[in-house]
């Protein structure tokens, strides 16, 4: 299971990444383990959750390379936990190995 978001804005004084995914997207559990990961890029975490929007640092306190994230790139949440984040959505869409092509649309039962 992942979230996907895109970078929404950048802060550079404060070294964060703005992201449009909250918690009303991937939950608030796990807060105290980072949320989860994102997928494919050690070196970010979360650094927080509001209601709709997020904010990603460096995982190791560092300053992060702006231009390796311009406005409007994809990135993948691997939550914390997975069934708190799948109830806060209602369908699922299944990616093929290439993890862009989605093969299938599966809807939450309620």
């Amino acid at each position: 299971v992942r979230v996907a978001t895109r970078v929404i804005g950048h802060y550079p004084k404060r070294d964060l990444l703005l992201v449009d995914m909250g918690w009303t997207a991937c939950s608030k559990q796990g807060e105290e383990c980072g949320f989860g990961r994102i997928e494919a890029h050690p070196e970010l975490a979360v650094a927080g959750l509001k209601q709709e929007a997020g904010l990603l640092r460096a995982s190791d306190g560092g300053h992060l390379d702006f231009s390796k994230y311009p406005l409007g790139t994809v990135l993948r949440l691997e939550p914390y936990h997975s069934c708190a984040h799948t109830k806060q959505h209602d369908r699922i869409h299944v990616l093929s190995d290439d993890r862009e092509t989605v093969e299938a649309t599966w809807r939450i039962c309620r």
